[in-house]
């Protein structure tokens, strides 16, 4: 206990003195924001998986299926397309909140990242080639692409996971199944409505599908990304946690309203609902993010 403390009380040092010295230079504080924040280092999605998994008895690791559902899971509960949208890196996302279907998959990839699970972010096509839906296509297998990241692979090996609208690849008995499994059996699936389209059941993974993203883990890493993977697994969750509030209080960009919405967004991501409810109960009703907030909180309830 008495370590525990000594250690909070050295890690708030160093910050108040990062603090210290980015506090008159805006290029040095959006710097270190965006550093905090980047993919390069992917401190959310690895705390994320590390908090999900202290509260699961999942073994994310050997049980790859049941993690990418409880991942689902839980981006269909922490992002929902809402109010605007934001075109920018997982974690920004994450925190923005209202997300559209394609940034809603790529948050699900990067999670998948950190249990070394490989999965593309695919545009759906309708008859028309139109793009109307975007879902993650994993392969558990991890096969070698055939012609670079817009490679079709076999749908036999694939398996569909929407986390805009939580639809899993189980059938009936509540078996995981590949996406050529539910092509062949429509109606297991029928409450999969966003995945029609031309007054066709799953019309959307029948036609041909765009691999337009494939995440990247181990080897294919960065040391940097790799030792940062690590270094979360093994260090105090508080240390990651205080490192991504920091890096939203010194973003000189962030206008404070919005500001005080994302440190309430962060509590929430993180799970920390109380301390989340806390926060957007503080929200000022002339604020623009007074009733997205609110909505936020009521789903926390």
């Amino acid at each position: 206990m008495m370590n525990s403390y000594l250690n909070k009380k050295v890690y708030f040092l160093i910050l108040f003195l990062l603090i210290l010295f980015v506090s008159n230079n805006d290029l040095i504080k959006l710097k270190i924001s965006r550093m905090i924040m980047s993919h390069e280092l992917s401190i959310m999605p690895n705390l994320i998986v590390k908090k999900l998994s202290n509260k699961s008895n999942v073994d994310f690791e050997k049980d790859k299926m049941n993690a990418a559902s409880i991942f689902t899971q839980y981006v269909y509960d922490h992002v929902k397309p809402i109010e605007i949208n934001l075109d920018d890196g997982a974690s920004w996302k994450l925190l923005h909140g209202s997300i559209w279907c394609d940034g809603v998959s790529d948050i699900l990839n990067r999670l998948l990242e950190v249990i070394d699970t490989r999965a593309y972010l695919v545009w759906l096509h309708d008859n028309k080639m139109n793009t109307p839906h975007a879902i993650s296509m994993i392969d558990f297998s991890d096969q070698k692409l055939i012609n670079g990241k817009n490679s079709s692979l076999d749908q036999k090996t694939l398996y569909m996971f929407d986390a805009q609208n939580n639809y899993l690849p189980k059938n009936k008995n509540e078996v995981f199944v590949n996406i050529r499994y539910m092509i062949n059996n429509p109606t297991e699936f029928s409450d999969m409505i966003k995945l029609d389209s031309d007054g066709v059941k799953l019309n959307l993974l029948i036609n041909e599908a765009q691999l337009w993203d494939r995440n990247i883990f181990g080897i294919e890493n960065s040391f940097l990304r790799n030792f940062s993977k690590k270094t979360i697994k093994y260090l105090p969750i508080f240390v990651f946690e205080y490192s991504l509030r920091f890096a939203i209080y010194v973003n000189p960009i962030l206008k404070d309203d919005y500001k005080e919405f994302l440190l309430a967004r962060l509590e929430f991501v993180l799970m920390n609902y109380e301390s989340a409810s806390i926060k957007f109960k503080s929200i000022p009703e002339k604020s623009i993010y007074f009733e997205e907030s609110n909505l936020w909180l009521k789903s926390i309830k």
